[in-house]
């Protein structure tokens, strides 16, 4: 799991709630406080962001 989240744009990541897989993808733009992250879209799926303080985790 990584907490740096301001350091990952371009690392493909697995994205977890309470322990539920969410989702998978490249991340495409982080905050620099590492507050939230976007997911860039991929095919039918579009852009999607995850806020840190809702509980997302991000695994590399």
């Amino acid at each position: 799991m990584r907490h740096d989240w301001a350091r990952l744009p371009g690392h493909a990541v697995e994205v977890w709630l309470s322990g539920e897989y969410v989702a998978s993808g490249i991340v495409d733009q982080a905050a620099d406080d590492d507050s939230v992250l976007w997911l860039a879209g991929a095919g039918a799926n579009t852009r999607r962001l995850f806020d840190k303080s809702t509980g997302y985790q991000m695994w590399v």
